[in-house]
């Protein structure tokens, strides 16, 4: 089944006070009378009273994905130490459930407590939605636009990139001019939202991005889009690194200044992975601040470094010379961040030893370390 915008959406729709304020207007369609308490859980969940044909029940919500059979039992015990005597429960939750399990826990639950029981889980509520009298739903909560619920984002959002690649081959940044002639390091974060119902903010609404490489930047604003860069280029309007945050919420980031020089020969420099990480977990705060939906996509490309390795420091064990990356438009794998408290540095491993392992680096970036449960990001520092 094709990865639909709604289901984007659905999926990343954050915590559990937005999916609360979601599976009380589905069930007001459906004739509940709901009273949200304003309880909310360390995990994000949250519940509130429904009332239907005098009969009254509770409704608890999470995003909670892992264990969710124990979490739904969990729930259900702590409703039935309510004082208030229930007549259903019901339990809303992006996560998807096996029609057999779920149908199982129905009937569980049932027994033990005496209640009706509705699982709403991530095929549910996905069916609700996709009801063309509830689109206008999908627009309020998931800032999907009814014509576009059931298109595939992710195709949108690789072409918006190639939009983007396309221009900076010809060294044209979003605004402005690039300095100088180095290699381009270029980092592309596209928000499912970007596709699928952008906010088209100008930017006077827009917040700072952060900065990448420079140590020192400010940041204005140029219509519908904010440009973080070093106080002179910015000034002068022509760049050597930028952060251009669009008022669709995506993000282009772009450095000339990762390349060094060593014994004559120039590479890319070998802290490479520690810039991107670094920016990728400041977008991440950014977007999450922003209320922008999940997922966020990423895309790391290096442009006009065909002859160049990257230098690795001296004294790392290690091949004594690294091969060029001898492809003028290198396009990393692409990355899906699908979690506000997802692990950026292990997210972004594969395209990081796929750079490594291009320039003859076997065992991948040298910023990973491997245990016996699995790999950790443990940055060189020199």
């Amino acid at each position: 089944m094709p990865n639909t915008a709604l289901e984007a959406n659905l999926r990343g729709i954050g915590d559990g006070a937005r999916l609360e304020q979601l599976a009380v207007d589905l069930l007001g369609r459906e004739g509940y009378d709901v009273d949200p308490t304003g309880v909310r859980g360390p995990d994000g969940g949250r519940d509130a009273l429904l009332e239907r044909s005098g009969k009254s029940g509770v409704l608890h919500c999470s995003v909670t994905s892992s264990n969710i059979e124990k979490k739904i039992r969990s729930d259900a015990e702590s409703a039935a130490d309510y004082p208030e005597e229930f007549d259903f429960f019901i339990f809303a939750t992006t996560t998807e459930i096996a029609g057999v399990k779920r149908d199982r826990l129905e009937n569980e639950l049932a027994d033990t407590y005496g209640w009706r029981v509705h699982i709403k889980d991530f095929a549910r509520l996905r069916k609700d939605l996709m009801d063309i009298d509830n689109h206008d739903l999908a627009q309020e909560h998931l800032h999907v636009a009814p014509q576009n619920a059931l298109d595939d984002p992710e195709q949108d959002v690789d072409e918006l990139y190639e939009a983007q690649i396309d221009r900076l081959r010809e060294r044209q940044p979003r605004y402005g001019e690039l300095l100088d002639e180095e290699p381009i390091v270029a980092v592309h974060v596209i928000p499912v939202e970007s596709v699928s119902d952008p906010p088209g903010m100008i930017a006077t609404d827009l917040p700072d991005p952060p900065k990448f490489r420079s140590r020192s930047a400010g940041t204005e604003g140029y219509g519908d889009f904010i440009i973080t860069a070093p106080y002179t280029e910015l000034s002068e309007e022509r760049f050597s690194e930028y952060v251009c945050l669009d008022g669709n919420g995506w993000v282009e980031a772009v450095t000339t200044k990762m390349t060094m020089e060593r014994n004559g020969r120039y590479g890319i420099a070998w802290f490479i992975d520690k810039e991107i990480v670094s920016l990728i977990d400041r977008l991440q705060e950014m977007y999450e601040t922003m209320g922008i939906y999940l997922p966020l996509y990423v895309y790391i490309t290096i442009i006009g470094a065909v002859n160049y390795p990257i230098e690795k420091p001296e004294g790392v064990v290690g091949p004594d010379s690294t091969r060029p990356i001898s492809e003028n438009v290198f396009q990393l794998k692409r990355v899906k961040i699908d979690g506000w408290d997802s692990n950026i540095a292990l997210a972004l491993r594969e395209p990081l030893y796929q750079l490594w392992n291009r320039i003859g680096w076997r065992n991948g970036s040298i910023h990973y370390s491997k245990s016996e449960d699995g790999f950790e990001w443990d940055p060189y520092r020199t």
